[in-house]
């Protein structure tokens, strides 16, 4: 074993023996789920759509000692995260949470799951990408998939720091990993109002977070486009993002989703100087036509839109500067939002 290897084993050991004191295992009845210890009051972090809808949950703790969990001190749909109140909270060490600061790409992190017939296990993944999905969520896709029962893990550092929960999640037919971090859990104890029943856990939408899948176009996709049909491209482009993303977030998904569909096949209609932009938009149009939720739509043109609007930025990078003085030059352009 290489010293690497055995460092790494090392940290993985370290963690798990730090986090494996505030782990609880959820009894869902019939399956399972991983949350942790978060506070001095007995708070429980996990993902939301693990215990979802669940009708009885039952807390087993460290020392196997079973506790019926009755209320929810507060749920996060948007960012899959649920906060559980432990009855025995005296029992369980609350695992400190660490900076809001993300990991960065490469880094190495410990997903520590409880299980009900063994000890607590420790993954050791690295992280494969930052995911950005808008101001409301930025995620960690991890090198790995994640069985499912590993959501709401604690996901700590070689520092040993919780930087956030584990998420099993399934994007478009493909299985991820996911962590969500640990700067949206701290609000949700803040959550004003006294605890609510399982209920809460009711939610119409029990889905893991959106991976975006942005296409990665070459410089090429743009040969032959002159400067003002690029520009015009992009404004286009520019305008339905920053008209349909504010519908979206207003819960007006179809909308959003219509706004994008006409966009896309208006510049198809428009832009015969730009055959490359043209393919992207059909490209984009067909794979709505597999996908019957609106949703899904929506985020599979807005992807397409994301992908034409950085080959034109690149592009524009590529360009050769002229020499426009200063006091002509125009503001900068913002197309995304």
């Amino acid at each position: 074993m290489s010293d690497d290897v055995q460092a790494r084993h090392a940290r993985a050991e370290e963690a798990l023996r730090r986090t494996s004191a505030s782990l609880v295992l959820l009894d869902l009845g019939g399956r399972t789920a991983t949350g942790f210890v978060i506070s001095s009051e007995g708070h429980v972090a996990t993902s939301l759509h693990a215990v979802a809808s669940a009708r009885a949950i039952t807390a087993v703790l460290p020392d196997g000692a079973r506790s019926p969990v009755v209320q929810v001190a507060a749920v996060d749909e948007r960012r899959d995260l649920a906060v559980l109140c432990l009855p025995l909270s005296n029992r369980v060490p609350a695992l400190p949470l660490g900076p809001p600061t993300l990991p960065s790409e490469g880094e190495a992190l410990h997903v520590v799951q409880a299980h009900a017939d063994r000890p607590p296990e420790t993954r050791t993944l690295e992280v494969r990408a930052v995911q950005v999905l808008g101001e409301w969520l930025t995620l960690l896709e991890l090198t790995r998939t994640l069985p499912e029962d590993a959501s709401g893990s604690p996901v700590v550092d070689a520092r040993g720091q919780v930087v956030g929960l584990a998420t099993a999640a399934l994007a478009n037919g493909r299985a991820l990993g996911l962590v969500i971090p640990v700067r949206y859990l701290a609000p949700l104890l803040k959550t004003p109002g006294p605890p609510q029943p399982l209920s809460a856990l009711d939610t119409p939408r029990q889905r893991a977070p959106r991976v975006r899948q942005v296409p990665q176009h070459p410089l090429g996709l743009l040969d032959g486009c002159a400067t003002p049909a690029v520009e015009s491209v992009a404004a286009l482009l520019g305008q339905a993002i920053n008209v349909g993303a504010p519908a979206y977030n207003r819960g007006d998904v179809e909308g959003c989703y219509r706004l994008y569909m006409h966009t896309a096949e208006q510049l198809i209609d428009e832009r015969d100087d730009c055959p490359g932009v043209q393919r992207a938009l059909r490209d984009g149009l067909l794979r709505c036509e597999g996908m019957k939720d609106a949703e899904d739509r929506a985020w599979a043109l807005r992807d397409t839109f994301d992908g034409l609007m950085d080959v034109i930025g690149r592009w524009r990078q590529s360009r050769p500067a002229s020499p426009t003085p200063a006091s002509k030059r125009p503001p900068p352009k913002t197309y995304l939002n």
